[in-house]
């Protein structure tokens, strides 16, 4: 019975140190993770520091911002010494094809990316072999997702 009792205590020891370790990581974990919400909390770091925050905002304004093209101002003689060739310009005409193009164009590429994602919705079904309402496909319909509702005739 001594070994028995000696295995026993040994089991709870065991059982004690192991309870011990995992509150420790779950701790160190909550610690870490309490970390890393403040390091990324953007409203914390505006309390902390608001002018260097209110400061690099605007410096980047001014850096993102183009500046203004200066007015230069021609004298009367640069303007007499200057010579300006001529151009050739084309009439504006009436260019039906064009007009056609023009207007048709953006109903065909929403044409085309509506298409494009039926296409890889499906594809994705039938690779996850995932029916319309989430539930695995039968066998007997193959690759069909259109089936008929239940009470109609087939």
């Amino acid at each position: 019975m001594n070994e028995i009792d000696e295995i026993r205590r040994q089991m709870a020891q065991v059982r004690h140190d192991l309870h011990q370790d995992v509150s420790s990581v779950v701790s160190g974990v909550s610690e870490v993770v309490n970390e890393v919400s403040g390091v990324m909390d953007w409203r914390s770091a505006l309390r902390g520091h608001p002018y260097m925050l209110a400061g690099a905002a605007l410096a980047a304004g001014y850096l993102i911002v183009p500046r203004r093209k200066k007015l230069v101002e021609l004298s009367q003689n640069s303007l007499a010494n200057m010579v300006v060739p001529e151009t050739f310009t084309w009439k504006k005409r009436f260019r039906p094809v064009s007009l056609a193009v023009e207007l048709l164009w953006p109903i065909a590429t929403q044409a085309v990316q509506a298409y494009a994602l039926i296409w890889i919705e499906n594809r994705l079904k039938q690779y996850l072999h995932v029916g319309p309402d989430g539930h695995e496909l039968d066998q007997r319909y193959g690759n069909e997702f259109q089936r008929p509702a239940s009470g109609h005739l087939r």
